[in-house]
Formats: structure tokens, sequence, C-alpha cells
């Protein structure tokens, strides 16, 4: 194991120089522009439907990209957590990998802000109010009741996944005109996730070093935690449905509502499960972590994609 305090001071230094302020970023007043899209069709898979028209499509990318917003701002509840309980951890111990670990938290609670901004801005000039889970305390408690490894894993899986929706859906994107706004807050969002994913990487060495016998079962919980996420991803894939139904102004059939509900749920399930997965950096640092780590998320990644 590497050196650690340095690399937790490497870490304090990277965020302090990629620091933003939210309202610079997104200022209170922001009007939302709705006649491009947000996220990439990559990521919404709404173009690939035949029966919407070009207008009920963009209200479909519209209503998934207010939808991702939320599912952060939902998930980083659990997120400033374990950031603050790992902190907590080192009182009266390291100083620099405390502050660290305390950057990490407010650093947190600030993308709840900016995810909690957007999504205001978005309810202020939609044709509807959009429906959205709401059980994100039920949720980051049942999390949090996981190992701290297990979760570590876990969160190391979703920031490197907010990585490959940047660089391959927003910097590596050259065929589609995306909103310039909602590709900024990815952009800053990842600047300061970077940071994160080094920490929890950390932490889980220190684990580890400690506790070598542990990983199994975090890997399990791993597991179990994304088939979880599957589920929050679902119901909120079912609000999303009626969210669009309001805003078309029509009923789907039974046949357009199979359709839709199968579609959608690939794209989720892509999105937020598939990409992490597949993330070339996750994988390197189970990798690093251990061998047999990697090894398992291959053999698990057939249940979420197909390679």
């Amino acid at each position: 194991m590497t050196n650690q305090t340095s690399e937790y001071q490497s870490c304090i230094q990277s965020s302090e120089k990629v620091s933003w302020c939210l309202d610079e970023l997104l200022p209170k007043d922001t009007a939302l522009d709705f006649s491009r899209r947000f996220l990439s069709d990559a990521l919404t898979g709404a173009e690939a439907i035949p029966f919407l028209s070009a207008e009920e499509r963009l209200m479909l990318n519209h209503i998934r990209s207010n939808s991702y917003a939320h599912l952060f701002l939902f998930l980083e509840e659990y997120a400033v957590a374990l950031a603050a309980q790992r902190a907590s951890l080192e009182l009266h111990g390291n100083a620099t990998h405390m502050r660290a670990l305390l950057r990490f938290t407010e650093e947190e609670l600030k993308h709840q802000q900016l995810f909690a901004r957007f999504t205001g801005a978005f309810a202020q000039g939609f044709k509807v109010i959009p429906a959205l889970l709401d059980n994100h305390v039920e949720v980051a408690r049942a999390i949090m009741a996981k190992s701290n490894l297990g979760v570590l894993i876990f969160n190391l899986h979703l920031e490197l996944m907010t990585q490959q929706h940047y660089l391959e859906t927003v910097r590596g994107n050259k065929t589609e005109v995306l909103d310039p706004l909602f590709c900024n807050l990815l952009k800053h969002h990842w600047l300061e996730e970077a940071q994160h994913t080094r920490l929890d990487f950390l932490e889980a060495q220190k684990i580890l070093a400690r506790e070598p016998d542990t990983l199994d079962a975090a890997l399990t919980e791993y597991a179990e935690l994304l088939q979880a996420l599957r589920g929050t991803l679902n119901a909120q894939l079912a609000l999303d449905l009626q969210t669009l139904e309001k805003a078309v102004g029509r009923m789907f059939t039974p046949e357009e509502n199979k359709h839709l509900y199968e579609s959608q749920e690939r794209s989720y399930v892509w999105g937020f499960i598939g990409m992490g997965m597949k993330a070339p950096l996750f994988r390197s640092r189970l990798r690093a972590l251990s061998p047999i780590a990697e090894q398992r998320v291959l053999e698990l990644a057939p249940t979420y994609y197909c390679d």
C-alpha cells in the first residue's frame, strides 16, 4: 500500500483546484431551455420509440433527465452519511485523512443542493409537475446497513459511472446538440467526484489492510446493492411514464406501455449499472484491491449487460 497520507493530501489539493460555487454554476433564478435535449439519447433511449412524435420524444428526454438529476440527489443521501462516518473514524487520528473526508462530505451535500435546484427549476418550467421518488432517507438507511467496504465498492461504481456518462455522452459526443447548461452540470459534478473515487479506493484499502477476510462478504453486498438499485430505477421509471402520459395529454395502449417500459428499463439499467460495471477505472481499482474483486464483477456483469 502506498503512502496514504500523501494520497489524501493530493485529493485535498485537487479538490481545491476544481472546486466550484453553486450560485455561479446554477443561479437560483435559472430558467431552463426546453428546446434542446438535456441528456444524450445514449442514456435515455427516447429516439428509438416509434410511436412517439419528435415533440414527445423530447419531452421523454426531459423527464428522464430530470429523474437522472433527482436520482443523484436521492442516492447522495447515503454518500453524505458514508463520507461523514469515515471522517468521524479519524477523530483524534490522522488530521489529513479527516480533512479530505470532510471535504468529501461537504461536496456531496453541495451536489445534493445542485440537483435539488435543478429539479426545482425543471418543475417551474415543464408542462406538468414530474412525479419523483421521495423515500431517499429510507433507502440511505438500508444502504448504510451494509458494511463500509460493501458500500465503498458500490459508491466507487456509481462515481466512476458518472465519469463514463460525461466522457462517452458529453465530451465524446460529436453527433448530438445537447443543452450546454446540463452538460456543464455533469462536467462539474464529475470534477469533484473524481476526488471521491480516489478516497473511496483509499478507504477500501484501509479496511482491507486491517480486515482482509471481509472482501468476499463486501462483494456479495455490492451485488445486493445493485439489485436494490435496479428496484429503485424501476420505481422511478413507473413514475416517469405517469409523467409522460400527463405531459403528452394522451393514454398509451397496453402494447405501447409495454414497449415504453421495456425499452426505458433497458436504458436505465445500462446507464446506472452496466456503464458503471464496464468502466475501465472501476475494474482497475477492483483489480488493485484484489483480482478476486474484478473477477466477481466480471461474473456478475452479464446480469446487467452483454459485452
